[in-house]
């Protein structure tokens, strides 16, 4: 009787070996082809951390001078014009570097880019592409609509008050945190 089960059990073994090896090879290969064409989550990338790291620096800087009854509080000042120049430059070039290593998953809360961008404070436009956006992405439209926010304040009647500088550029810093915490992710 013993001899009989184990006869039985090889016969599974054997089986097993024969059909369910191959086929876990076979998907494990198909993965590895897979995961060559396309990129589930994107690669770290020093720039973005970088960058943003160091536009965190630049929006305090320009905030705590705001507050502070400098030039920046003036929405026509040159320091306030520089200062939305330069942000606006460096979240395009990011965003369209984030475009080119977009990730094959798109980030799950990209429909909420909808109601940020039909605010009327809100001056970007959502890019057509908006639900195909990674999380990379999606973050850095975030920053995007804040910094209008910030925008906004200033722009509404010309100087941006205290409360509203630390208000909007609290808002600011916070999703810039949150984008350098995504980037940080994939390190």
């Amino acid at each position: 009787m013993l001899i009989g089960r184990a006869e039985k059990v090889g016969e599974a073994a054997l089986e097993y070996a024969m059909f369910y090896r191959p086929v876990r090879c076979s998907v494990a290969a198909l993965l590895l082809v897979v995961s060559a064409c396309s990129t589930l989550v994107a690669p770290y990338d020093v720039v973005f951390d970088q960058s943003l790291n160091k536009f965190s620096e630049d929006t305090a800087t320009f905030t705590a001078a705001a507050i502070s009854g400098r030039p920046q509080r003036l929405s026509s000042s040159k320091e306030a014009v520089e200062y939305y120049a330069s942000a606006y430059n460096l979240l395009d070039r990011l965003a369209q570097r984030a475009q080119l290593t977009r990730a094959s998953i798109s980030c799950p809360t990209n429909e909420q880019l909808v109601s940020f961008s039909r605010l009327p404070s809100s001056m970007s436009v959502l890019p057509e592409d908006y639900r195909s956006f990674d999380c990379r992405e999606f973050q850095l439209y975030s920053v995007r609509y804040y910094l209008d926010q910030l925008n906004y304040g200033h722009r509404n009647d010309g100087v941006l008050k205290p409360g509203e500088a630390r208000s909007y550029g609290g808002q600011l810093q916070v999703a810039t945190l949150g984008a350098i915490a995504t980037f940080a992710v994939t390190k």
